[in-house]
């Protein structure tokens, strides 16, 4: 069951959020004909098929869909609810921030890090509460002019397919069989391959080990059930894979400096006009210095609504 709540729509920008879990009737349907979009995880990790191609949609990697794009997308893990964020962004904004299209290249994927993937959580709570919506395309304009600036296109370095499909059957069993915590015997298996041979394509395709992978998956999860407001976080230990409670938040501690509580409570302020000077302290700057303009120039558009939750 897939449910969408659009949270912002402007003439340059559309945010929905999709909140998909069991049972599952719309996977598999081909979307296409619609502007490029952004796709955000908040929480779980799907695949996403275009013409041969596969590309990850996790914590971690985000991924940009070009426009008309004909697509599809399937769960490793069945039993797992999946949330994420589509940013639809027009074609002038796309050219705004510098993004060229190519033909041969219907998806891209931008690895990201874990302070972005709070982030982008934090947006998306921001438009959930509301405010002003200058701040609101502000917001988004300094988050993606981040993404691209500080994190490359992700290109396999293997242009094998057999390669890339190897990685993508280890990528789909680390998650949709993480309660197993299969080690890298097992995940050799998987691939069809040595063990060391595996080590040394998956990084070479995803810029990670093995186990900074799996450790990725499960705090970005973890962190999307912390911005839905999570109170057991004990429970959320034991679902997300970690021994326990104080092996989460060591984790979380040595990542983001930050207890898990401590991201729960910072991610509950969130608010659109605090956020956008935050991101301008820590994220680079203003979207003008990421797209060489003087201002944004559709910040004062009147057609631009906030939406609040139906």
């Amino acid at each position: 069951m897939s449910i969408m709540q659009t949270v912002l729509r402007s003439p340059h920008f559309k945010v929905v959020s999709h909140v998909c879990q069991r049972p599952r009737v719309d996977c598999g349907t081909v979307i296409g004909g619609e502007p490029a979009r952004f796709i955000f995880t908040r929480r779980g990790s799907f695949m996403l098929h275009a013409g041969s191609r596969s590309w990850f949609a996790r914590p971690g990697q985000a991924v940009l869909v070009a426009k008309g794009v004909e697509y599809h997308a399937s769960h490793p893990d069945a039993e797992s609810c999946n949330c994420c964020t589509d940013v639809l962004i027009s074609d002038e904004m796309l050219d705004m921030l510098g993004v060229r299209t190519d033909p041969g290249q219907p998806c891209r994927a931008f690895g990201h890090d874990l302070r972005f993937q709070k982030t982008h959580v934090e947006v998306l709570r921001g438009l959930l509460r509301g405010g002003d919506a200058d701040d609101a395309e502000e917001v988004l304009l300094d988050t993606l002019g981040y993404l691209i600036e500080s994190h490359e296109s992700r290109a396999p370095a293997a242009d094998d397919i057999k390669v890339l499909r190897q990685v993508a059957r280890v990528e789909a069993a680390i998650v949709g069989r993480a309660e197993e915590n299969l080690g890298v015997d097992e995940l050799a298996k998987v691939a069809g391959c040595s063990p060391f041979h595996l080590c040394r394509i998956f990084r070479a395709c995803t810029g990670q080990s093995l186990r900074q992978f799996r450790m990725q998956q499960r705090l970005g999860s973890a962190l999307g059930r912390l911005g839905d407001g999570e109170r057991d976080l004990a429970a959320l230990a034991c679902d997300m894979g970690f021994n326990s409670h104080s092996h989460m938040t060591d984790a979380f501690r040595l990542v983001l400096g930050m207890s898990p509580s401590e991201v729960r409570d910072d991610m509950r302020q969130s608010d659109l006009r605090v956020l956008r000077e935050r991101l301008r302290d820590t994220l680079g700057g203003s979207s003008s210095r990421h797209v060489g303009v003087s201002k944004n120039p559709f910040a004062k558009s009147k057609e631009i609504a906030l939406l609040t939750p139906e």
